[in-house]
């Protein structure tokens, strides 16, 4: 990865969003308009990495549970039959300018990072990410997110898993 793109760091209300563009409304939507007032709500918080105060890319995380019907068998064994604690990888994008340089995958290790970090802290089970369609559902497949048995498109990466991808 080049380009000087400066270390993800959470976003702030200085950081210039109003020019991303990664090809999903949703996604620029949120980082322009719900990002940092989920932040200040402490609902979901958003980590970007930017070149000067520029966003060109930008991931979410919240914490959340999952019914053990929606988890598979892998996340449930030696687990009692109650909601898996999850961190949930909300959103993950890149600006269209900067995709298919490394920076998506840069950004997916740097949540894959604070998300062992707290797991240190309290407990949880693996990374969930609800993948918006079929070209995202292959991507995090090929980082070894595993599919829930009642939803394709939720994919869970065990942490121990995740872990290893960070030796």
């Amino acid at each position: 990865m080049s380009d000087d793109y400066l270390p993800a760091r959470k976003l702030l209300a200085t950081d210039q969003v109003d020019a991303f563009e990664c090809g999903q409304a949703a996604l620029n939507q949120f980082l322009q308009r719900y990002a940092l007032v989920n932040q200040k709500a402490n609902s979901a918080q958003t980590y970007v990495c930017c070149q000067g105060d520029v966003v060109v890319g930008f991931y979410s995380l919240a914490v959340g549970s999952v019914d053990p019907e929606g988890a598979p068998s892998r996340v449930m064994k030696g687990l009692a039959r109650h909601p898996v604690p999850v961190m949930i990888l909300a959103r993950l994008a890149v600006d269209k300018e900067h995709q298919r340089k490394g920076l998506g995958q840069a950004l997916l290790k740097d949540a894959l990072l604070r998300t062992a970090q707290a797991a240190d802290i309290a407990g949880i089970r693996c990374l969930l990410v609800h993948a918006k369609d079929d070209a995202a559902r292959q991507w995090y497949e090929s980082w070894e997110f595993e599919p829930s048995p009642t939803d394709p498109y939720h994919l869970f990466l065990m942490l121990k898993d995740l872990k290893g991808m960070l030796i």
